[in-house]
């Protein structure tokens, strides 16, 4: 197969064993090419516009900028990327702020090999991709609840106060004033009844969304 049909991948994922895993399942279709891997969202940002892979493979949750922010960036600078996200917990609400925030996949790192050949190649011609399962339940899930209330921005935040940082430090992963973020912060213990942010953390936690 020459080179101008493969389809062109690029992985990202803070672990370099779950990198290795998927370059090496994907590597077995003659069709695909791995062209780049990156371990950070902001590094995830850079290659992408260095490599211009045909279809990008994105963690949800990675250190510093994540997944969700790294999505943004990108389809804010390039509107035809074809970005699936990746994800140990397939939680309908994020699968619903990652294709609100313009990914073209939602998919569990569970998945059969097969599988993730697939949603690869149909992603690839253009199509969107979602697994059953979480494309049922994104179907029944009731908006204006919980983290469902939550808009992409401030989904990103929440997630990143439930790590433990602070203010400041937000601002500037995601390049936006303290002001800016601070008042996030205040609609988001609004909209989901917290008094502080132990409690946005026991939240995340049970959502699987942080690890303890």
């Amino acid at each position: 197969m020459s080179e101008d049909q493969m389809i062109r991948v690029q992985v990202v994922d803070d672990h370099a064993l779950i990198r290795d895993g998927i370059h090496g399942l994907l590597e077995r279709y003659p069709d695909i090419s791995v062209v780049v891997e990156s371990a950070t969202g902001e590094e995830a940002y850079g290659h992408y516009f260095e490599h211009h892979p045909d279809v990008v493979l994105l963690d949800v949750a990675m250190p510093g900028e994540g997944g969700l922010s790294a999505l943004r960036r990108i389809v804010r600078r390039d509107s035809k990327a074809r970005i699936i996200m990746l994800t140990m917990f397939d939680d309908e609400v994020i699968a619903v702020k990652a294709i609100e925030a313009g990914a073209c996949g939602f998919i569990s790192k569970s998945m059969q090999s097969s599988a993730l050949y697939e949603a690869v190649r149909k992603v690839a011609q253009g199509e969107i991709y979602l697994e059953a399962g979480i494309a049922q339940r994104m179907a029944l899930l009731k908006t204006g609840h919980g983290l469902e209330a939550l808009s992409g921005r401030e989904f990103e935040v929440f997630r990143m106060l439930a790590e433990g940082k602070g203010v400041q430090q937000i601002a500037t992963l995601l390049n936006l004033s303290s002001k800016t973020v601070g008042a996030h912060r205040t609609h988001i213990m609004e909209k989901l009844g917290c008094d502080n942010v132990a409690e946005l953390a026991r939240i995340a936690i049970r959502k699987d969304i942080i690890t303890p």
